[in-house]
C-alpha cells in the first residue's frame, strides 16, 4: 500500500504545482492589463487635458463597459485564484472607485457637475478629467494588489507605490506644462520675435526689450541680495552667539520670504520710487526684487555654512590662520555649492514676478536697457533710471489688456520665460557640480 500511497501525494503535488503555475499567469496576465488600462486612461487625460473634444459620449461609454468588464474579470479571478489574497480593504476600495467611474462613464457620459448655490460649475471636460485620473490611479492599485504575495510585501508595495505617485505626479504636471507651453508657443518663435523690438504701426513683434529687461531685474537683483544675504549668514553662523539676535534675524527672514509680492510692490509705490525719480525706474525693481531674493539667500547660506564640518574651521585656526581668512578661505567654498542651490530657487520666484514691478519698474513697448556703449564714457547709469519691459508684464499686457500681440504671441513669450529661467537653473547646476567634484567631501 505504501507505493500507491506515494503516488498519490506525487499525483496531488503535480496537481497543486499545475494550479499555482495557473494561478500565477492569471496572476500576472491581470497585473498587465490594469496597468495597461491605467497607461491608456492617463495618455486620454493628456489628449483630453490638450483637446477637450477628443472624445466623444459614445467613446465614453465604451470605455465605461471596458473598465466595467475589467472590474468583472478581477471578481473572478478573486474567486479563482486560490492563492490570491489581498488585503480586502485594499481591494474594494480600488474596486468600488473604478466600478463607480465605470457606471458614470456608461450612463452619464461627458456631463457636467452642478453646484447649488455656487456661481459657477464644473464643466464636462473637468470632470471627465478628473475621472479619467482617478480611474488611472485606482487601475494601476487595483493591477499592483495582483503582485501581492503576504502582508509584509504588501506593506513595502503600498509605500513604494504612493512614493512614486507622489514624485511622478507633481513632475508629469510639470513635464505636461512645459510641453504644453512648447506646442503652443513655437509656431511664433522665430529671430525677429526674439531679437528685435515690437513696432505697432507695422505690425512687428519682438520681445527683446523684454528679454533684456528681465535680465536686467534678475542680475541686479542677485547683486544686492547675494552679498548682503551671504554676510548676514556668515555673521549669524561664525559670529553671532545664541541669542535673541539669531532668533530676530530668522523670524524677519521668514516673515519676509512670507509677504506676498504685490506688498513690497505698494512699498517701493510708496517709498522708493518718490525717492529716486518719481516715477517708475528699472533701480527701484531691483530693490524690491532683491528684497524678496533676500529672505532666501539668508537661509539657505545659513543652513549651507552650518553643514560645513566643524575640523575644517579648527583645522585651519590650529595651523595659525586667522578666522576671517579661516572663513573666507575655507568655509565659504565648501558652501558655495548649496548657496547656489537656494539663490537660484530665489532668482525662479522672481524672474516671474508681475505685481511688484508692474507698480514700480515697467512699461510697455520701451526699449530695451542699454549700459554699455563704444565710445567714452562706456558705461552708462542712466537706464538704472529709466523704465524697462519685461516678460512677465508682457504676458499681462498681451492677456490682460490686449496690447502688445495677440495669444499666441502670448505663448512664445511664456516660452522664452521658461527658457530664461532654466538656463539660470542649469547655470547653478553646473556650478554646483564643479563646487561639488573638487572639494572633496
Amino acid at each position: 500500500m505504501a507505493p500507491i500511497k506515494e503516488n498519490i501525494s506525487e499525483t496531488d503535488a503535480a496537481d497543486n504545482s499545475l494550479i499555482s503555475i495557473e494561478g500565477r499567469v492569471m496572476r500576472r496576465g491581470m497585473l498587465v492589463l490594469w496597468l495597461l488600462l491605467g497607461v491608456v486612461f492617463l495618455s486620454l487625460s493628456t489628449l483630453l487635458a490638450i483637446q477637450p473634444d477628443f472624445l466623444s459620449e459614445t467613446l465614453i461609454s465604451i470605455l465605461g463597459g471596458v473598465i466595467l468588464a475589467v472590474a468583472g474579470l478581477t471578481v473572478i479571478a478573486f474567486k479563482v485564484i486560490d492563492d490570491y489574497q489581498p488585503p480586502i480593504s485594499h481591494f474594494l476600495l480600488s474596486l468600488s472607485m473604478i466600478v463607480s467611474s465605470g457606471v458614470i462613464f456608461v450612463f452619464f457620459p461627458n456631463q457636467g457637475i452642478v453646484l447649488p448655490g455656487l456661481d459657477g460649475d464644473i464643466t464636462p471636460q473637468l470632470a471627465t478629467i478628473s475621472l479619467f485620473f482617478l480611474v488611472t490611479f485606482a487601475a494601476v492599485w487595483a493591477g499592483l494588489l495582483f503582485y501581492w504575495e503576504n502582508p509584509a510585501h504588501n506593506r513595502q508595495l503600498a509605500v513604494q507605490y504612493f512614493t512614486w505617485v507622489s514624485v511622478l505626479i507633481p513632475l508629469g504636471v510639470l513635464a505636461f506644462f512645459i510641453v504644453y507651453t512648447i506646442l503652443e508657443g513655437s509656431a511664433v518663435i522665430t529671430w525677429d520675435f526674439i531679437s528685435s523690438a515690437s513696432d505697432l504701426m507695422r505690425g512687428e513683434i519682438g520681445i527683446f526689450p523684454a528679454i533684456m529687461g528681465t535680465f536686467s531685474l534678475i542680475i541686479g537683483a542677485t547683486v544686492f541680495a547675494v552679498p548682503l544675504g551671504v554676510g548676514a549668514a556668515v555673521f549669524l553662523t561664525e559670529y553671532a552667539n545664541r541669542g535673541w539676535i539669531k532668533q530676530a534675524v530668522g523670524v524677519t527672514a521668514d516673515c519676509l520670504w512670507s509677504t506676498p509680492s504685490i506688498v513690497f510692490g505698494l512699498f517701493g509705490y510708496v517709498f522708493l520710487v518718490p525717492r529716486i525719480t518719481g516715477h517708475s525706474t528699472l533701480l527701484a525693481g531691483q530693490i524690491i526684487l532683491a528684497a524678496m531674493l533676500l529672505p532666501l539667500t539668508i537661509a539657505t547660506s545659513t543652513e549651507a555654512i552650518t553643514a560645513v564640518p566643524d575640523e575644517f574651521r579648527n583645522g585651519s585656526l590650529a595651523l595659525g590662520a586667522s578666522k576671517w581668512w579661516t572663513i573666507r578661505r575655507v568655509v565659504l567654498p565648501s558652501s558655495i555649492p548649496s548657496i547656489v542651490t537656494g539663490v537660484l530657487l530665489g532668482i525662479g520666484r522672481i524672474a516671474g514676478e508681475t505685481a511688484p514691478i508692474m507698480l514700480i519698474a515697467v512699461a510697455s513697448h520701451t526699449n530695451a536697457p542699454d549700459f554699455f556703449s563704444l565710445s567714452a564714457p562706456y558705461f552708462h547709469l542712466g537706464p538704472l533710471f529709466s523704465e524697462v519691459d519685461a516678460l512677465p508684464y508682457r504676458l499681462y499686457a498681451i492677456y490682460k489688456a490686449g496690447v502688445g500681440g495677440s495669444i499666441q504671441e502670448a505663448w512664445g513669450t511664456a516660452l522664452v520665460l521658461i527658457v530664461l529661467v532654466l538656463l539660470f537653473y542649469g547655470l547653478g547646476i553646473i556650478v554646483r557640480s564643479y563646487y561639488r567634484r573638487n572639494r572633496g567631501w
